[in-house]
């Protein structure tokens, strides 16, 4: 009963400053206090009124699918290469390729503007998307490698043997099996990238993402117009890392089914 109870207060905990934000931006009233004067849209339709905000939804749409995308190119093609490399070289190149996860974001930051300067590479939406790049990879490599590991790869070989060249191969036999598992971490990567405030506080330069958005605005005032950005910000992080889930899940369940026809037969 105590441990029962328990959880119930760790979940509480976790959940009431989400609960708070998401209420504050239904809340008719433009005070931030309890109790509530009713509930009332409004802040939403402020917050498409708001061009700022609505600049700063695009810009963090454009880079969150330019990385989704350039990471899901990276990431498969080094996700498919774990499996063929030697066990030595393999546990080398995968501490090397998820140490980024263990660094501090504001050390990703300053390394990677440090990075554009040695370059000359003005700050833009372009040195975001390479930052944002950089610390999705690791993530996306790690989803992507919990099913090609479980990949057969006498499939490959049995394409080969009946005369289908390495690229016939991949399209018709190894993408078809993996690319659920690669949509879903492309989607994880998206959400990554869209919410995402640290390394890109430093490598934005004049342009606004969303939370750079929001942040700008806490720093004169906290309004309800902010508790709906961040609610805006939270649904769209949350509905692409179920997707990503579900995905995930199909996936599982579908390799569980073909290990038990594989043993069956």
């Amino acid at each position: 009963m105590s441990l029962r109870i328990y959880v119930w207060f760790y979940l509480a905990f976790l959940a009431a400053p989400i609960i708070v934000i998401v209420l504050f931006s239904l809340h008719s009233s433009a005070s931030l206090s309890f109790p509530f004067e009713g509930f009332s849209l409004r802040w939403y339709v402020e917050l498409w009124v708001n061009q700022q905000i609505r600049l700063g939804i695009r810009n963090s749409a454009i880079v969150a699918l330019a990385t989704a995308l350039t990471t899901g190119l990276i990431g498969s093609l080094g996700a498919l290469a774990f499996p063929r490399l030697k066990r030595i070289t393999r546990n080398a190149v995968s501490f090397a390729s998820f140490a980024p996860i263990a660094l501090p974001g504001f050390f990703l930051g300053i390394s990677l503007v440090v990075l554009f300067a040695q370059v000359l590479m003005p700050l833009s939406l372009v040195t975001v998307t390479i930052a944002h790049v950089v610390f999705t990879l690791p993530f996306f490599v790690l989803a992507a490698r919990t099913r090609i590991e479980l990949f057969d790869l006498t499939l490959e070989e049995a394409a080969r043997d009946l005369g289908a060249g390495p690229f016939q191969t991949f399209r018709l036999v190894t993408l078809p099996i993996i690319a659920p598992t690669l949509i879903g971490a492309a989607i994880m990567s998206f959400a990554l990238s869209f919410d995402e405030f640290i390394i890109t506080s430093f490598v934005i330069g004049t342009e606004s993402t969303l939370p750079m958005v929001i942040w700008s605005m806490m720093r004169h005032t906290v309004t309800p117009v902010i508790s709906a950005a961040s609610t805006l910000a939270l649904v769209v992080s949350f509905t692409m890392t179920a997707i990503a889930g579900l995905v995930f899940l199909h996936q599982q369940r579908a390799a569980r089914r073909q290990r038990a026809a594989g043993g069956a037969g």
